[in-house]
């Protein structure tokens, strides 16, 4: 075997008592729920009742007769449970339990060598911590590479989730689980499942795996894992019959030769069987992957209009505007769309000016107009008003769903009073550069100010 981490022998007093600060820590619960308090009960009353202990916070809430109260310590809250569970204050008979949480994690695939402050150190950042222990061997007294941490609310716990999910920790990477705390105690902190990782990525003999892993005693489960591609993801997961099967099986394969590989066998996650672990690390795998891989930024006014050369660009861009509607009343360019195409209304002129300049330099040259734009925006072979034609009065436009429109108002001069009109502010006109975009050739130097502008801001 070359088992990645050579764990020394403990003396049996740091055995004893890496697991008794382990198991204070687990049974560290000092919040306790009161129910069946009288409707006017006061935080004065809840005070007194409790006056034996020291109350670190008390939240009473009158509508629900409850009060949420946090001792100095998990033996407070046993005793406080134990002396008033289902006694009476006021002749009314009221509950003393611990609270339920919704802030527990358990960080597995740790180092086997990581320390309990190590592991502090670790998920302090994220928030004030409430219990925070990693899990030993009863037998050697080494940490079991997984410990849990719960924070004082429930955002710090999910933090820390978010970003301690697949973070690298030496040739590691981390797995956080969220945990039930009803469904925790003492034994079952100890996991039956173990993670096989290291293997091969094309290793697919499952039976020689199973022969393997069943030469001190025989796993309940065993699979390798795949990923939603059919993919090997180079891991498998084994269950047992016990803890003690898991660890006896753990120390004596961790490092074993297999396929050409030393595997690593690390323990999972206690709780859940092992057919659902391997699920989990399935997708936290895939998480783990993800991370950092996020969607391209959105394209800023001015990119989008330097791409506009592209016939493909200006196609996409105009289609909300010529066909946004879908009926009802529609306005210039047909029904607005349900979703702005743009923050800058500036933009939809930009587009039909666009539209006008590619039409009139297509005829100038003979050409056919570029198939990008819809029939209704295409020039009739015999005969097509001209952009100045359409400027002198109401004409059939052969660019815009609603007919007969008044261009000369719209889009003549398509400066300052149209920029008004849309935006509500009095734009200054600014110098256009010496050169200009391609696409960006023929718009009015007003226009291309107020976009600018807006980018600007």
């Amino acid at each position: 075997r070359a088992p990645e981490e050579e764990l020394p022998v403990l003396e049996p007093a740091e055995v004893r008592s890496r697991l008794e600060r382990s198991a204070r820590q687990f049974r560290n619960r000092r919040k306790v729920l009161i129910r069946g308090l009288p409707v006017d009960v006061s935080n004065q009353e809840v005070h007194d009742l409790l006056s034996d202990y020291e109350l670190k916070y008390c939240f009473v809430d009158k509508y629900k007769g409850t009060a949420f109260v946090t001792l100095l310590n998990g033996e407070q809250a046993e005793s406080a449970i134990k002396k008033f569970h289902l006694s009476k204050l006021r002749e009314k008979e009221i509950s003393v339990q611990l609270q339920p949480t919704d802030a527990l994690l358990c960080i597995a695939n740790l180092p086997q060598l990581y320390t309990q402050q190590q592991f502090e150190e670790l998920v302090r950042p994220f928030g004030n911590l409430e219990r925070c222990f990693l899990v030993y061997s009863e037998k050697t007294g080494h940490s079991k590479g997984y410990g849990f941490v719960e924070y004082m609310k429930k955002d710090s716990a999910a933090r820390a989730k978010s970003d301690l999910l697949g973070k690298q920790l030496g040739t590691r990477t981390l797995y956080v689980h969220w945990m039930d705390v009803n469904q925790l105690t003492l034994e079952l902190l100890h996991s039956k499942c173990l993670c096989v990782d290291k293997l091969p990525h094309n290793y697919t003999d499952l039976e020689e795996l199973r022969q393997v892993f069943s030469t001190a005693c025989p796993p309940t489960f065993c699979q390798l894992a795949y990923g939603q591609d059919g993919q090997l993801k180079g891991f498998a997961v084994l269950e047992y019959e016990s803890a003690a099967m898991a660890e006896m099986v753990q120390q004596a394969t961790d490092g074993l030769p297999l396929a050409g590989n030393h595997v690593r066998v690390s323990f999972c996650a206690p709780g859940p069987p092992g057919r659902s672990m391997l699920a989990a690390l399935i997708a936290a795998q895939a998480t783990a992957l993800n991370r950092g891989k996020g969607l391209l930024p959105e394209p800023n006014l001015l990119q989008i209009l330097n791409s506009l050369g592209n016939p493909a660009s200006l196609q996409l861009l105009l289609n909300p505007l010529l066909h946004g509607a879908v009926g009802g009343k529609q306005g210039i360019l047909g029904a607005a769309p349900s979703v702005p195409l743009v923050a800058n209304p500036a933009l939809s002129t930009a587009l039909l000016q666009l539209a006008l300049q590619n039409q009139t330099q297509a005829q100038q040259v003979g050409g056919n107009f570029p198939a990008l734009l819809p029939a209704v925006l295409r020039p009739c072979r015999s005969r097509g008003p001209l952009p100045g034609e359409m400027a002198q009065g109401h004409v059939k436009s052969p660019i815009l769903p609603s007919g007969n429109v008044p261009l000369a108002s719209f889009l003549a001069p398509v400066g300052v009073d149209r920029e008004n009109a849309v935006l509500g502010t009095q734009v200054p006109q600014l110098t256009p550069p010496a050169v200009t975009p391609p696409a960006l050739q023929g718009l009015t130097t007003s226009l291309l100010g107020s976009v600018i502008s807006g980018l600007q801001k």
